[in-house]
């Protein structure tokens, strides 16, 4: 068994690397500022199903920025829906495997 069953593209969630790195940038338009992690972040916890959020880190600078992202302010209603109106019109159709 070489793992290939399991084999969901070039990201986790088996997006294109190139169209991800696009993706990211069109994400990052619609941010309050270039705090993509920290942002990311505060999307999950501004989700009231969500209880916590561990995320990975390999520096102390990243364990700060990680824990610092549950002071942000949530994002707003309108970024969420625009978010939600990218993934559903960009993102959705791109992702491959079994999610």
């Amino acid at each position: 068994a070489d793992g290939e069953a399991f084999n969901a593209g070039e990201t986790f969630s088996g997006i294109e690397f190139k169209q991800g790195i696009q993706f990211s940038k069109e994400m990052q338009n619609l941010l309050p500022d270039d705090r993509m992690a920290q942002w990311a972040i505060r999307w999950i916890l501004d989700h009231p199903q969500v209880t916590t959020v561990i995320p990975g880190a390999s520096k102390v600078s990243q364990v700060e920025s990680n824990v610092a992202a549950s002071g942000l302010q949530p994002l707003s209603a309108e970024t969420h829906q625009k978010l939600r109106k990218l993934y559903d019109a960009e993102i959705y159709d791109s992702i491959r495997g079994h999610f």
